[in-house]
């Protein structure tokens, strides 16, 4: 097993969902029912870099590589009502951090898991919607993923409407989600990792998309979330005085995020620009900015390319460091690269091909992490951070 398997393993898989469900181009501020039924596979290839060894204190600087597959049906019921589900498996192999601990000259290294991992995931997201002519739309999902070591459930609803106008749309909804985790590699060294745990996470969001004209389309969004039970890492240790210690994190975590989307159409050149900006803070004093910018390029009338570009950087953690000299008196520690403050800036390339029912898709991403990248100063960066690449393809088919 990983310390930590689980984490990297969502973030990619987050992402290629996210890929995989893009917005079109252009489209109105509210969804319309969909009349068409449609069927889509995607693959994707997530690949970790190593590290450096001039940065690591262990046999091996290897870390993760995860294959992808997700399936996707979306079809209408009746007249009033469609339906989606999502599946998608992934596979993991490779090592992960799993401390950090300061050399002979005080510098911090980054100690490996070694190469243990291999583990599997499921994820299953059934939705189901109904609309009425009066531009409503009201969604309830239910999901569910599985691994060796963890399970999750998940309860959303959606509810959207519009304006008699037709020129503004609401969103509002809310989601509820229950954890388990049973670590599966215990060892006597470390007694204190936990044999069973679990936790649980409600969020609220709402949202206004406009359209202020025939080319452009604006969104924004607020969603709040509340996070309660183990938050801790059981997979990850940490140096306190030169002893090893688990990961150590608060029991409850508030989270917040406010997320606007700008769409702008240029008809004269076939393209439309895609800019994100979301902020994002929470009660460990963690404060991340995004911002992101994509162009959908139309070649002739099949073919669409989208080069894009974001930009990440965050704060850290208030019980973060790399190793701790001293104790804290709330007994909180962490050395997760994740929690320390980086940026981190994503190139990517994206084409889709377009026949008459069949669409075929490709994408490339470069996704590298440093201190430097970040807003602020960062005196001492993370030994851990993480550089990735990913690689994916897909087919759809319309009925």
């Amino acid at each position: 097993m990983t310390q930590d398997k689980k984490r990297p393993g969502s973030a990619a898989l987050q992402a290629l969902t996210a890929a995989a469900m893009t917005l079109p181009a252009y489209q109105a501020a509210a969804a319309t029912r969909d009349e068409t039924t449609r069927l889509s596979l995607r693959t994707a290839l997530y690949d970790e870099a190593e590290l450096d060894p001039a940065q690591v204190s262990s046999d091996t600087t290897e870390r993760y590589d995860i294959e992808v597959g997700q399936f996707r049906a979306s079809a209408p019921l009746g007249e009033r009502f469609a339906v989606a589900l999502d599946v998608a498996y992934e596979t993991m192999s490779g090592a992960s951090p799993w401390f950090v601990q300061p050399d002979a000259d005080g510098r911090p290294v980054q100690v490996m898991s070694g190469a243990t991992i291999d583990d599997a995931r499921t994820d299953i997201l059934l939705s189901l919607s109904r609309y009425n002519e009066a531009g409503r739309r009201v969604s309830v999902s239910l999901g569910q993923s599985t691994e060796n070591d963890y399970e999750s459930h998940n309860l959303g609803l959606e509810v959207e409407w519009e304006d008699a106008d037709r020129m503004t749309a609401y969103t509002l909804g809310g989601g509820l989600s229950s954890d388990r985790i049973t670590p599966t590699d215990a060892q006597t060294r470390f007694p204190s990792r936990p044999d069973d745990e679990d936790k649980q996470s409600a969020t609220l969001l709402g949202g206004i998309s406009q359209i202020l004209g025939p080319k452009t389309v604006i969104q924004t969004a607020l969603s709040v979330s509340y996070l309660d039970g183990y938050l801790s890492d059981p997979y990850k240790l940490v140096s306190v005085e030169d002893d090893l210690r688990q990961d150590a994190r608060p029991d409850g975590r508030w989270t917040g995020a406010w997320t606007t989307r700008l769409r702008r159409r240029f008809a004269s050149v076939a393209a439309t620009a895609h800019l994100d900006y979301r902020l994002y803070g929470d009660d460990w004093n963690v404060v991340s900015h995004t911002v992101s910018l994509a162009w959908y390029q139309g070649v002739g009338e099949r073919l669409t390319l989208t080069p894009s570009l974001r930009y990440y950087s965050q704060s850290q953690a208030f019980f973060y460091q790399p190793f701790f000299r001293a104790r804290r008196d709330d007994n909180l520690y962490s050395s997760d690269y994740r929690l320390s403050p980086y940026g981190a800036v994503t190139l990517g390339l994206a084409g889709e091909y377009r026949w008459d029912r069949l669409s075929l898709t490709a994408s490339f991403e470069r996704y590298d992490s440093s201190g430097d990248y970040a807003i602020g100063t960062v005196v001492t960066e993370n030994p851990g951070l993480v550089d990735f690449t990913v690689l994916a393809v897909g087919l759809q088919y319309a009925f």
